[in-house]
């Protein structure tokens, strides 16, 4: 192979990478830009869900859930002789906390959308803080 590139013949230096990667697509912008801040990272579906049906429950519900605030864990602690909780909720503090993966898992048969699941157990914990039933706040006034 008498022809060779002379780019790869060149010595490291300022050349060498600085018009485009070694693939030919050219340079890439850098990862955080102004559309991505810093440390904040995109919400996913779950997360979005549940920020939309406390936002839901907040409006619809001014009153009783002006001070609702609302935590995302992967599962609970487990005790052998319980079943595995969905949610949780702590009156004192006005807190539910909502396990995302037993409500991704469980229950998929019943229930074609798994919005659905997600808003059931929001909605069933944060009527648990306010002792209405879940049917109450799903069909306001």
């Amino acid at each position: 192979m008498a022809l060779a590139c002379q780019e790869y013949n060149e010595p490291m230096g300022i050349r060498a990478g600085s018009h485009r990667d070694r693939h030919g697509r050219g340079l890439r912008r850098p990862l955080p830009s102004k559309l991505f801040h810093f440390g904040v990272a995109r919400l996913g579906f779950f997360e979005t869900v549940v920020q939309e049906t406390c936002e839901y429950l907040q409006e619809s519900y001014e009153e009783e859930f002006k001070n609702l605030k609302w935590r995302i864990e992967d599962v609970p602690a487990i005790v052998d002789s319980e079943p595995v909780r969905r949610w949780s909720a702590n009156k004192t503090s006005m807190t539910i906390t909502l396990y995302r993966i037993p409500i991704e898992r469980f229950g998929r048969q019943r229930l074609p959308d798994p919005r659905m699941h997600i808003e059931h157990a929001v909605i069933s914990a944060a009527a648990s803080l306010i002792d209405k039933d879940p049917w109450e706040l799903m069909h306001p006034h």
